[in-house]
């Protein structure tokens, strides 16, 4: 198969959108201070780093929503249902940009923008996933109840390898589109466990709730993109 039509699929236990980059390799690890507030933006750059996560047909349409503080506020509306956002962790520089399908919207987005705000208000990493973790177990963070869609495929991306102190820089790992959906195992999709087109992300506190990770070669713009060869 060549790498113009080429996608490779990858099973991923959801832990936020870190858990994307866990099996990458930065070529030459960089330093990045931690903890460090998350990274504040001009706002015309950040709807414009928000709306390179996915292709224009997507994110033209989208609600873009931007961090202001503490918080996320909702800069310029769409008309489709979709959003796109920049997710930030604790590392100096991190920028995931996102943009969601409609029920991702309502649903994961969610947490990423609670994840965010934590952030941006002084809390360690440990102290946020304590509170993701009763927000869940309250229910005021949503799951999905049909599969959802983000996209994650900016060359604008700085991304790291882990959210906690050990990770190390990664930046522009490889676009992707992530198919997320409660209950879904190896097994729903056809794959038996020794697949060597799976990587499972051990962890997370959102139970059954599963994401499919499909790796493409291009970015949104279009142009191409490193494709790991098969």
């Amino acid at each position: 198969m060549s790498t113009s039509g080429a996608v490779l699929l990858i099973l991923a236990t959801v832990v936020g959108p870190l858990a994307r980059v866990a099996a990458a390799q930065p070529s030459a690890p960089a330093p990045s201070r931690y903890p460090f507030p998350p990274t504040a933006m001009a706002e015309e750059e950040e709807i414009a780093i928000a709306r390179s996560a996915a292709p224009p047909e997507v994110s033209s349409r989208a609600d873009i929503y931007v961090l202001r503080g503490t918080g996320f506020v909702k800069i310029r509306p769409g008309a489709s249902g979709s959003a796109c956002i920049v997710v930030r962790d604790l590392h100096e520089g991190s920028r995931y940009p996102i943009c969601f399908d409609p029920e991702g919207a309502r649903t994961v987005m969610r947490r990423e923008m609670m994840e965010t705000s934590l952030r941006a208000s002084g809390k360690t990493e440990e102290e946020v996933g304590r509170e993701i973790k009763a927000a869940v177990a309250a229910g005021t963070l949503p799951l999905p109840t049909r599969p959802s869609v983000a996209y994650m495929m900016s060359p604008r991306q700085v991304l790291f390898s882990s959210p906690d102190k050990s990770g190390v820089r990664v930046g522009a790992w490889q676009p992707h589109v992530m198919m997320t959906g409660v209950g879904l195992t190896r097994e729903a999709i056809g794959f038996g466990p020794a697949s060597d087109y799976q990587y499972v992300q051990a962890g997370g506190e959102l139970g059954t709730l599963h994401e499919f990770v499909v790796l493409v070669p291009v970015w949104s713009d279009g142009t191409p993109a490193p494709f790991p060869a098969r």
